[in-house]
């Protein structure tokens, strides 16, 4: 079997390498102007109110109709105008706490949602317009990385430890900690995506724990066993990453070396603690890898382009009924407070963004517009972008490991 496997191995990778040159040579069917396209503002519900117009023009008309003795029409009119808007706030009442309510179902597979049974489903969802001799090269590194990964937790000299921190506004929050380096203080803190949970780390966590560091993999608010009421979109998990910096330096002493590390929305979620004045100045370093430059933008392209498998929709007026309805229910927020782009920019700890060239759930003038902001930053000229090709959202460490670890050993030793 092993035999049969290499020789798997070795006819699919001279399949991709020997096609490679057509690829580049042919026009790439990945949409990069859609990718690439211009950021989309908020628009301070000036599209919210476009539907709304039409809403109070057919009451209007209604009422005329009622006036001019034509009360049939009227009702009509009436019906037409109010039903449709009626019908779409109800949606998104209804979808809201789908979508933004605790995801504790999330990622049970054993060695979470990128190495298990499941993997394969989800790197393909991830990678969307890519070549099949591409997609099989993502495919048959991340089957490697799932076999080495079982057998190094096989191997493991210390335990996967369950641990607890509390955040700022009381939330529990849950983690695991595989600290097999006692005598060691470097640290690294991950934070998973959305919908999934700390197994998700586990993609990374042989790798990181070769470096030498001990691994602290949590559950985001409202995921896997922390509480929350609502899904954080980094903003609210900002506040529990330093809760758990502050768990790690109260464990491994002042000496700690923290690097913090998130994939998409936990890379939001780390950018943004970089960002506040309390972190723990043991917080040597940041990997953020696929983060958005700000959650509106993202929900806007999702939506509108079904670039996460959901049926492409007008984002207007839904996104804007969803974000004022979370804002006014019980321990809501703004979403639009999610911007990685502001917070990067206060980060005294250097940052490598790490990015996917063809994904296409964030888009790489984000991660453009977060390089730009971090140009300015406290770290000064320790911040480094790695893009990598014919990469999908948070597939970039299966398209190219090589170069993804190397990179990210290199930044690391520097600063961590």
């Amino acid at each position: 079997m092993a035999a049969d496997g290499k020789r798997s191995k070795g006819s699919r990778l001279f399949s991709y390498l020997g096609k490679r040159k057509t690829r580049e040579s042919t026009p790439t069917p990945h949409l990069m102007e859609e990718l690439n396209a211009p950021k989309r503002d908020v628009p301070l519900w000036s599209r919210a109110f476009a539907p709304l117009g039409f809403v109070l023009v057919m009451v209007a008309m209604g009422v005329g109709c009622f006036y001019l003795g034509s009360p049939a029409v009227g009702v009509l009119f009436c019906l037409f105008g109010i039903l449709p808007a009626v019908a779409v706030v109800a949606l998104v009442a209804r979808a809201l706490p789908g979508v933004f309510g605790p995801q504790r179902r999330a990622g049970e597979e054993e060695l979470g949602p990128y190495l298990g049974g499941g993997g394969d489903k989800r790197v393909r969802e991830m990678s969307p317009g890519l070549f099949e001799q591409e997609r099989e090269k993502i495919e048959w590194n991340r089957a490697e990385e799932a076999d080495r990964t079982w057998r190094w937790l096989q191997a493991l000299p210390c335990g996967v430890e369950r641990v607890e921190t509390t955040s700022d506004d009381g939330t529990r929050l849950a983690g695991r900690a595989i600290a097999c380096r006692p005598d060691s203080e470097r640290w690294l803190v991950f934070a998973h995506g959305y919908a999934d949970n700390w197994r998700a780390g586990l993609t990374y966590a042989r790798r990181y724990a070769e470096m030498g560091f001990n691994l602290l993999l949590v559950d985001l608010r409202a995921h896997g066993e922390s509480g929350g009421a609502w899904v954080g979109a980094g903003w609210l998990d900002r506040r529990d990453v330093v809760a758990w910096c502050r768990w790690v330096v109260s464990r491994a002493g002042e000496g700690a070396r923290v690097t913090l590390a998130g994939i998409s929305m936990g890379a939001a979620s780390v950018l943004m603690a970089c960002g506040e004045e309390d972190l723990p100045g043991q917080v040597r370093a940041c990997v953020a890898d696929s983060a958005y430059d700000d959650f509106w933008n993202t929900a806007v392209g999702v939506v509108s382009s079904g670039s996460l498998g959901t049926p492409p929709m007008p984002a207007h007026p839904v996104i804007d009924l969803a974000r004022l309805s979370l804002r006014l229910r019980r321990g809501g927020y703004d979403v639009v407070s999610a911007r990685p782009v502001d917070a990067i920019a206060r980060s005294a700890a250097p940052v490598l963004l790490v990015q996917g060239e063809d994904d296409k759930v964030v888009p790489t003038y984000m991660t453009d517009a977060l390089a730009a902001a971090a140009g300015g930053a406290a770290a000064g000229e320790g911040h480094e972008v790695v893009k990598i090709p014919s990469a999908g959202h948070c597939c970039a460490v299966f398209a190219d490991p090589e170069r993804y670890w190397e990179a990210v050993g290199a930044f690391l030793g520097r600063w961590a």
